[in-house]
């Protein structure tokens, strides 16, 4: 089995998609095939002292710190990267949450121990006391199995399948949220359902961080606008794929029609060198060139 992972993880990203495609796996959905992906990220971009690098600066520059705090991953994934690096850092509990479930323990931990144990710490050291830290990574390193069980008494629950779009499943109990190259997958439909859930779970006062990827995931480095021209093959069905094309200033609006008392720009991602399509879709026509060339945006999003 492993040798299969290994030569499949070779692949180029294009080809992986189409296996998991003619195998029948979906973009994110629950499939067989998930744990090609597991696998991959747990050995590349996935593991934690990469994933630290960021998001430790992240959480330094906008909430300070996590200390005590209440957290939640918001489409936690195949790993717990993001998770397991906010508990790392002092977060009392946090909650890894999914549309589907898709997370694999074993890569899990795979994605730990293959980090450099240093690099984590000192990615780490503006926002988590070192004895904490050194604490929590004894621990980890301690764990006897990595079950949902056992990951659950350190105070990192995983909560899939798991839908926004119903009932806010959560009130007014998290100081902290973070999402990475999500919101963008949702039915365009469901977003003022989802967003309204996600406020509704926010403590007055609490902070969001959503990084959001606004481009054509078919294509992203060559054609990363294919999705608005007019006369696109793209359909809704095809936002958990290829992404759901709202725009920046969309999710801004979005935000605040959901009851956010703040949402911030932090950072975007202008592609001007890329092309945009020679017609755009009706659907863009009143939107400002550089609206339609952003491709991708982080928004700090603060509760009521």
């Amino acid at each position: 089995m492993i040798d299969v992972l290994h030569l499949a993880g070779r692949l180029p990203s294009p080809i992986r998609r189409s296996i998991r495609c003619i195998l029948g796996g979906g973009a994110h959905q629950a499939h067989w095939t998930q744990v090609l992906w597991a696998w991959h990220f747990a050995r590349g971009t996935k593991r934690l002292d990469r994933v630290a690098a960021s998001l430790g600066h992240l959480v330094a520059r906008t909430v300070g710190d996590v200390q005590g705090k209440t957290c939640m991953e918001f489409g936690s994934g195949h790993l717990l990267s993001e998770p397991l690096v906010l508990w790392l850092a002092g977060a009392r509990r946090v909650v890894a949450v999914d549309y589907n479930r898709i997370m694999y323990p074993t890569f899990a931990r795979r994605a730990f121990l293959a980090a450099d144990c240093e690099t984590l710490r000192h990615s780490l050291s503006s926002i988590a006391p070192a004895e904490l830290f050194d604490d929590r990574l004894r621990r980890l390193h301690a764990l006897p199995h990595w079950t949902l069980d056992h990951l659950a008494e350190l105070g990192i629950d995983y909560r899939a399948p798991l839908d926004f779009s119903k009932a806010p499943p959560f009130s007014k109990e998290f100081d902290f949220i973070h999402s990475a190259a999500v919101l963008e997958h949702l039915p365009g439909q469901s977003v003022p359902a989802i967003l309204a859930s996600l406020q509704a779970a926010m403590r007055p006062g609490a902070l969001a961080l959503h990084s959001i990827h606004l481009e054509d995931h078919r294509d992203f480095r060559r054609d990363p606008f294919a999705f608005l021209a007019a006369d696109t093959d793209w359909r809704p069905s095809a936002s958990d794929s290829r992404g759901n094309r709202l725009r920046a200033s969309d999710w801004v609006r979005a935000f605040s029609q959901a009851g956010a008392a703040a949402v911030d720009v932090l950072w975007e991602v202008v592609r001007d060198e890329a092309p945009l399509p020679g017609v755009l879709d009706a659907a863009f026509a009143d939107y400002a060139e550089q609206d339609l060339r952003t491709g991708g945006v982080l928004l700090a999003v603060r509760a009521t």
